[in-house]
């Protein structure tokens, strides 16, 4: 275990893998595990009641957004309350920013227009009240850089950044760090892995995207019998070994170095790593 010092988990969906009993005992494992705190990303508008009362309960951060794949429940009413959601959000401890939001080119019979109208005024939330975002960006890196460089917001990370040398540069140019997930575990992903080693330093985060994006070792358990594939928050650390293979570092200094990016990225996480009832720092099991 890292202790406080430990793993930040940019990106999860912990909170949406629909069985509460069981969120709560692999959130509790990832503590024993070292794993510090979580940033908790809904889905859909209805997802923002549920994931603001998980972080609170545990002490993790939390985002607010309207991922890609929900725009269709983006009207301008849902817009407007995301916007006064946000506001209202601001003096929380445990509101970090903006997520998940961005395009995906995958989603057949999208209405793009839509679709990207709706990034559009996620991301101008997130520059009115300079807030950080997480990005979600599947064969879409073109159209959301030119969103970013209309409406930058204040920081933030790349979602499982899969993309050419040319768009990490053109994401890190503006700003934003890149997630690094269970997909380089796999020895066949080379691009990531080729990405992961030679990233600069101060550029990358880690994330697992649970219960999501499922580690190598967690799909060999499941193609032998394992009841379940979904990615639990402390399989960070097989996700960070693999960082840490593939730079030539000690695991200690991948956890301070995706630390450090991590509140880069996400400010707001500073304050709230250092509070009592922060994930990390409480002294009672909270399963009790």
């Amino acid at each position: 275990m890292l202790g406080l010092a430990g793993f930040i988990d940019t990106h999860s969906h912990i909170q949406l893998s629909g069985a509460p009993e069981r969120a709560a005992l692999e959130i509790e494992a990832a503590r024993r595990a070292g794993v510090e705190s979580m940033l908790l990303a809904p889905g859909a508008p209805g997802d923002w009641a549920p994931t603001r009362a998980l972080a609170h309960a545990w002490g993790l951060g939390y985002l607010l957004g309207i991922h890609p794949l929900f725009v269709k429940y983006a009207d301008e009413a849902a817009l407007a309350r995301l916007r006064a959601e946000v506001e209202a959000s601001l003096e929380d401890p445990f509101f970090i920013g903006i997520g998940e939001i961005g395009l995906d080119g995958f989603v057949p019979g999208q209405d793009q227009a839509h679709a990207e109208a709706v990034f559009a005024e996620c991301l101008a939330i997130a520059r009115d009240y300079a807030l950080p975002a997480s990005i979600h960006v599947r064969k879409s890196a073109s159209r959301v850089l030119m969103h970013l460089r209309r409406r930058m917001p204040a920081g933030g990370a790349v979602h499982a950044f899969n993309g050419s040398d040319q768009e990490r540069e053109s994401f890190l140019q503006v700003g934003l760090k890149l997630g690094f997930g269970g997909a380089a575990t796999y020895g066949g992903c080379l691009r990531i892995r080729r990405l992961l080693a030679y990233v600069p330093v101060p550029a990358g985060v880690r994330e697992t995207d649970a219960p999501d994006m499922p580690t190598s070792r967690r799909r060999d358990a499941f193609a032998h019998g394992a009841l379940l594939l979904d990615t639990a928050p402390a399989d960070i650390l097989e996700a960070a070994d693999a960082a840490a293979m593939l730079r030539a570092l000690p695991l200690e200094a991948v956890a301070a170095v995706s630390r450090r990016n991590a509140i880069a990225a996400f400010p707001r996480l500073a304050p709230l790593l250092t509070r009592p009832d922060a994930f990390a720092r409480r002294g009672r099991d909270t399963l009790d």
